[in-house]
């Protein structure tokens, strides 16, 4: 029976099979411990997140917005909201403080007087002003 001649590896190259596997496993593990670990320092800096949740069409010179802000227990929390018009120039703005409270998600209407034809609001900031 013949055997096969082996292939000399300065002429092909020594092919080193499956080494990439390890290789390609440390590497997603590397970058999944990545995203987690800023995930975490992320939420540990910022503790309070909001989002715009819902809006009404402007009527009688106002804007009518609902945002949802998750903040610590006994936090005050600052929002500036903004309304624009269809070239996204500002045509009204206000503030609303979000008094501190026990509940963690607190979800609040906002009105957004308006000095023009308003399309949609923005949700710019929502800081933490201190403890209530």
């Amino acid at each position: 029976m013949a055997v096969p001649a082996a292939r000399p590896a300065d002429r092909y190259g020594d092919r080193a099979r499956g080494r990439w596997w390890p290789l390609l496993l440390a590497a997603a593990g590397i970058v999944l411990a990545v995203a987690v670990g800023w995930l975490l320092v992320r939420a540990a800096i910022d503790p309070v997140r909001s989002s715009l949740v819902r809006w009404e069409q402007p009527a009688d010179g106002a804007m009518t917005a609902t945002i949802e802000v998750v903040r610590p227990p006994g936090e005050v929390v600052t929002c500036d909201l903004i309304a624009i018009d269809i070239r996204r120039v500002i045509v009204g703005q206000t503030t609303v403080v979000i008094p501190a409270g026990d509940e963690r998600r607190t979800r609040v209407r906002a009105e957004i007087p308006l000095q023009g034809d308003a399309v949609a609001p923005e949700l710019r900031t929502c800081t933490a002003t201190g403890a209530g």
